[in-house]
């Protein structure tokens, strides 16, 4: 089996997927800027696998490291700030891809390449993680268990919960800081990134707990999937304090520099070891007769590997078998809702139900 090319794979969530792909026997190219830590990341898990440089601003680098690659994850970021060059060169390789996006300008421009995609029969995966990959299995999961005699759901709310003690990756942050305060476009008017707070009751261990509008591609995937007409997604940390610091910065305006993300990163490794390493996804479906279904995923102690799971298992499929669909989809488009969170729940994460 050629070996599975995975950028920003010494990354904080890239590491995470080629851990979990090596420890499933599959080998792997751990892709990234600097070489050295590429091999040497690449050492820590095996034989099999190796490390090699790629630049995703040099379309001639992206060009090298995919020649000859059957399967490519980019889990590199930020992904608002890229452009269609490594789609491009998925096309010309003729290699299928797989990310862990959660940028909806990105993951809208993967839509756009979707018609390529199936022409050269490949799949492109996108949003394999969180948000929108477990928000949505949960969503479909919720709508295939409602009864006959429910009301039609009308709202979705989504929450994504951060443990503090999970690290936190630079491009993560740079994403989240670059948004803070800026206008999110709803199906159901405008909101603002990190405004309108709401407690949400997650279950234990976390409780309930304070969160804040986040810009997501499920406001504009949600609309269709599951029928609904208001969408709201939300972020909380674990660290009540972290949340609130947020929303401030987001309603007296920040205007962004690369250093407030460096400076936010720094600070938070400051305060590892407090708190948990874990982390939930909550879908929530609201119905016209007032009743309330959720759907929730968790785990404990490993939120970060729980997040990047979506990725893992999409790109071991892409691996292992020719892809029963193609073109561009959802992580749970292209597993299947149901297969994707009894996989997940076989690795060991919980999966909530509530009325």
């Amino acid at each position: 089996m050629k070996p599975i090319l995975i950028i920003g794979g010494y990354g904080t969530f890239g590491s995470q997927v080629a851990s979990a792909l090596a420890s499933r026997g599959l080998p792997v190219v751990v892709a990234g800027r600097d070489r050295r830590r590429a091999e040497e990341f690449a050492r820590t898990l095996g034989a099999d696998h190796r490390g090699t440089s790629l630049d995703l601003r040099q379309r001639e680098s992206i060009s090298a490291a995919l020649r000859e690659q059957p399967v490519v994850v980019n889990c590199a970021g930020p992904f608002r700030h890229f452009d269609p060059a490594l789609l491009e060169a998925c096309l010309d390789q003729e290699c299928h891809y797989a990310d862990i996006a959660d940028d909806r300008h990105y993951c809208g421009l993967v839509r756009r390449f979707g018609e390529r995609f199936a022409a050269k029969s490949l799949a492109a995966v996108y949003g394999c993680s969180s948000l929108p990959g477990i928000s949505g299995a949960l969503g479909l999961k919720l709508q295939d268990s409602r009864k006959p005699r429910d009301g039609s759901p009308w709202a979705c709310r989504v929450t994504l919960f951060i443990g503090n003690d999970n690290p936190k990756g630079l491009a993560a942050v740079s994403s989240l800081v670059e948004g803070l305060g800026k206008p999110i476009e709803a199906p159901q008017g405008t909101l603002r990134c990190f405004h309108d707070r709401e407690v949400v009751p997650l279950p234990p261990p976390f409780g309930r707990r304070v969160v804040f509008n986040f810009d997501s591609p499920e406001y504009d995937l949600f609309p269709s999937l599951l029928g609904v007409r208001n969408v709201r997604v939300k972020v909380g940390f674990e660290l009540t304090v972290g949340s609130y610091i947020m929303h401030l910065l987001a309603r007296f305006g920040l205007n962004y520099r690369a250093w407030h993300a460096k400076w936010i990163t720094r600070s938070g490794q400051f305060l590892r070891g407090w708190g948990c390493a874990g982390g939930a996804v909550m879908t929530e479906l609201f119905s016209s007769d007032g009743t309330t279904s959720r759907a929730t995923m968790l785990s404990h102690t490993e939120g970060q590997r729980m997040a990047a799971w979506p990725c893992v298992l999409t790109a071991e499929a892409l691996a292992k078998s020719q892809p029963n669909r193609v073109g561009a989809c959802t992580a749970y488009e292209f597993l299947g809702a149901e297969p994707m969170l009894m996989q997940m729940t076989g690795a060991g994460f919980e999966l909530h139900y509530s009325n």
